[in-house]
């Protein structure tokens, strides 16, 4: 009888299944971290194009590189598949555990629906008629549904898609 753990091990990767690309996983890590390049524009105007490119360069060094070790060690301490509710709930517990995750699938949802309102506000200065209103709503709901659709058609196709809109948007 095998012992106890509470740490469940990652399920093994069947050979059937589609593989993630190194260029669709740095699109889906670009977006998920920053949602894009929104924001841009404001740090250019507000520091100037020299101290904004220095930002942009060496923010990456300063914070991404540390979490990204951190989040490296804990993955390898910790062989499964739940990341980081994983890890907290190791430290603290199920309570916080279950709080982590649910809290972080709440952060989540909120962050998914700003970015179909947020890519029809930059639609409107090509075309005055999406400002609101019914032609609005409607494309707000269909750039979600298009996106919900993508995301049930699997991981691989989503990667894709997330480095192609990144070169789009770039």
């Amino acid at each position: 009888q095998p012992s106890f753990s509470p740490w469940r091990m990652a399920a093994p990767v069947s050979p059937r299944r589609p593989r993630l690309s190194l260029l669709a996983l740095s699109a889906i890590i670009y977006y998920s971290v920053s949602g894009g390049p929104y924001g841009a524009e404001d740090a250019v105007a507000s520091a100037g194009p020299l101290l904004s490119l220095a930002g942009f360069l060496l923010m990456p060094l300063v914070w991404s590189l540390p979490e990204a070790l951190v989040t490296a060690e804990l993955a390898t301490t910790f062989p499964s598949n739940a990341g980081f509710v994983e890890w907290v709930t190791a430290a603290f517990g199920p309570f916080w555990g279950f709080q982590e995750g649910f809290l972080s699938w709440i952060s989540s949802v909120a962050d998914a629906a700003l970015y179909p309102v947020l890519f029809r506000q930059y639609l409107e200065e090509l075309w005055p008629q999406m400002s609101g209103g019914l032609y609005g709503q409607i494309f707000v709901l269909g750039v979600t549904l298009l996106m919900a659709a993508l995301n049930y058609a699997g991981l691989s196709i989503v990667g894709w898609v997330a480095f192609l809109l990144a070169g789009f948007v770039l």
